[in-house]
């Protein structure tokens, strides 16, 4: 797989293996060993809007009608690839998240990069208020932006991207964020009516 210049990958998972908590093989596994591997850190999901598909939704179509949107999902990196596991018997599970400058740092600038081609404007998303990687996460994105004075930098928390990408997509270009906080994300109901394409930057 190393040699190869792209790789073409298909969904992961079963109800077998979703419906019972003590399987010690899962799918996923494989896909989360891929991703570290081969270092690919850089989830792109481009969100675009179809005329024709504009009725398709139960979001009213003004507010849908050119919506535009490229997230950024750092992948290699947070509560996926930290320490887990049992205790006190088996009674009690944990599961660590951790970020390093350098992962934070080497998807902000892609991020950054991208925005450049997309109207200049880039959002942060993190959880800032609450968790300590994402006082990190700000912390290097506000570093990073300084090195990209002419793209717009906004900063939002997960809770109100989540309601904004219902209220105003189109006011979104380019949403940078990492892992754990990316499946809380309202993208579905988008779904409903755009091309919605997931591939990850081998870089």
């Amino acid at each position: 797989m190393k040699s190869s210049d792209a790789v073409l990958f298909g969904a992961v998972g079963h109800p077998k293996y979703d419906n019972d908590p003590s399987a010690k093989v899962r799918p996923e596994q494989g896909l989360l060993k891929m991703r570290k591997e081969l270092g690919l850190y850089a989830n792109l999901r481009p969100i675009k809007l179809f005329d024709e598909l504009l009725d398709a939704s139960s979001i009213k179509p003004e507010i849908l009608k050119g919506a535009d949107i490229l997230f950024f999902r750092e992948l290699t990196g947070d509560i996926y690839f930290g320490e887990k596991g049992r205790k006190d018997d088996g009674n009690s599970a944990y599961d660590v998240a951790a970020y390093s400058k350098f992962e934070v740092e080497r998807i902000a600038r892609k991020a950054f990069e991208a925005a450049r081609t997309r109207r200049k404007k880039l959002c942060s998303v993190d959880k800032a208020n609450v968790l300590e990687t994402s006082r990190l996460w700000r912390e290097v994105v506000q570093s990073v932006a300084k090195d990209y004075p002419d793209v717009e930098v906004e900063y939002q928390f997960v809770d109100a991207i989540a309601m904004l990408l219902i209220k105003d997509p189109k006011n979104l270009m380019l949403l940078l964020l990492q892992t754990c906080l990316a499946i809380f994300l309202p993208m579905r109901p988008l779904k409903l009516q755009v091309l919605w394409v997931c591939w990850l930057l081998l870089l």
